[in-house]
């Protein structure tokens, strides 16, 4: 279907926000989406110092965990940029929902090892934190699902921990900057035209300090290891160049068994859950996200 008005409107005046993104405008903090807490805090892994924030839907003791990584240099901003998002899923689902400030700005590998680091502290710290270490979900949207597979890759692998669902919104699969000779058509009909440019951003990882986290590519993954993977929802947007590769990722889980919903939506762009608030397809992405982590 042709792509939403209103972004088409957006672009026509924002030009470079074709290439460059959409930049995230929050409301004032009266008109976020009311929670029970938002906590700041920091958590102290070896010789680093990373900031989460945690926020809690009601006063009950113990909650569910949903661990949050945001979109990364592809959706600008780190956690504040996702702070509606997070209050809504928290307010939506009950869960205690803790986001991952991981440095947007550091090098991809730095990015994966903090979430890798904080997603550790996290299990290992859930029930004093409030959770149940029993029931903890894991996701994101961009580059923080990509980060959020990776990291559900090496635990699978490792056979530390299960988690107990994954969500994936307009998660970019192969981390790589091929576009003309991609096998993912979408890169090159979209790519630089409706908010992603991925010839902009340095998508090599390497260099990690624990060489057990699975960086690599999904898709290239042993199907042993793809079919553990918890029950996952994944979300891809008609003009996103990394739609393809959502919709083949969502295909290849289905064929090794993991129960996978995957939702297409037409007309609408990378991002769409935090650039245009108000939008149809904004909320229904919240509701759809909300009825997967309660059912």
């Amino acid at each position: 279907m042709p792509i939403h008005l209103y972004i088409e409107q957006y672009f026509q005046q924002h030009p470079d926000a074709r290439k460059t993104g959409i930049k995230v405008k929050n409301p004032p903090l009266e008109k976020r989406p009311k929670v029970f807490q938002v906590e700041d805090r920091i958590v102290q892994v070896g010789n680093s110092e990373i900031p989460i924030r945690i926020y809690t839907p009601n006063e009950a003791e113990k909650h569910p965990i949903f661990i949050f990584f945001p979109g990364g240099d592809f959706i600008p901003g780190g956690v504040e940029s996702h702070d509606v998002s997070c209050r809504m899923i928290c307010s939506l689902t009950g869960y205690k929902v803790i986001a991952v400030d991981y440095d947007t700005n550091s090098d991809k590998a730095s990015m994966l090892q903090r979430c890798y680091n904080v997603t550790k502290w996290i299990i290992e710290h859930a029930e004093e934190l409030g959770g149940h270490s029993d029931h903890i979900a894991i996701g994101g949207p961009s580059l923080g699902a990509h980060f959020a597979i990776s990291i559900v890759l090496d635990f699978t692998i490792q056979q530390n921990f299960q988690f107990k669902k994954q969500v994936l919104h307009y998660p970019i699969i192969q981390l790589d900057q091929h576009i003309k000779n991609s096998p993912h058509i979408s890169r090159m009909l979209f790519n630089g035209k409706y908010g992603i440019d991925l010839t902009l951003h340095s998508l090599n990882i390497s260099n990690l300090e624990d060489t057990s986290i699975s960086y690599y590519a999904p898709l290239h993954t042993n199907n042993m290891y793809l079919a553990q993977m918890p029950p996952t929802l994944i979300f891809v947007a008609e003009y996103d160049p990394l739609c393809d590769e959502g919709e083949y990722f969502a295909e290849t889980l289905k064929n090794t068994g993991v129960d996978v919903k995957l939702v297409r939506f037409d007309g609408n762009v990378h991002g769409f859950m935090q650039s245009f608030p108000g939008s149809p397809d904004y909320m229904r992405g919240y509701e759809i996200t909300a009825e997967f982590l309660l059912r």
